[in-house]
């Protein structure tokens, strides 16, 4: 047998060379494919994180109050879906509640908005937070958002 015909073929160091490099290419394919997706299901995940949070809010007002809702000196609480800010049509739900028992700061830091708002006439600020709030009939409450990959509602 000729010594040269025992070297052919590839180590087993060259064989996993070959399959790390490979695996490190389709990792970065993968994740390459659709980053825009990722970043919009993040969003959205922040757009549900918000509404639950507004809506702890008010239960823990509620909770305060004797089961009542937080509402300003001009308005009500919605009974329809109206966009929650400071805007003229939206209901100011930072600036409900009591005096000295306001939504802002004491229930909640700050206003949720809307991470990066889908309708272009809504600015996602405190003025229009792109998020809606209502109370049905039978006293349930309602919030949703619009989503980039799905309408976000939550019931209470």
């Amino acid at each position: 047998m000729n010594k040269k015909n025992l070297f052919r073929g590839f180590t087993l160091i060259e064989l996993l060379v070959v399959m790390a490099i490979l695996g490190v290419l389709f990792t970065t394919l993968i994740v390459a494919v659709n980053p825009a997706r990722q970043l919009a299901r993040a969003r959205d995940t922040s757009r549900e994180t918000d509404i639950y949070a507004i809506l702890g809010a008010i239960f823990e007002y509620q909770s305060e109050h004797g089961g009542d809702l937080p509402e300003t000196d001009t308005q009500e609480f919605p009974t329809s879906a109206t966009c929650i800010g400071s805007a003229v049509g939206c209901f100011d739900l930072a600036g409900a509640g009591g005096t000295g028992t306001t939504i802002i700061p004491i229930y909640l830091a700050q206003m949720p908005t809307d991470p990066r708002p889908v309708d272009p006439n809504c600015p996602g600020d405190q003025t229009n937070t792109c998020y809606e709030i209502w109370v049905d009939v039978n006293n349930r409450l309602h919030a949703s958002a619009s989503g980039e990959l799905r309408t976000i509602g939550v019931v209470k």
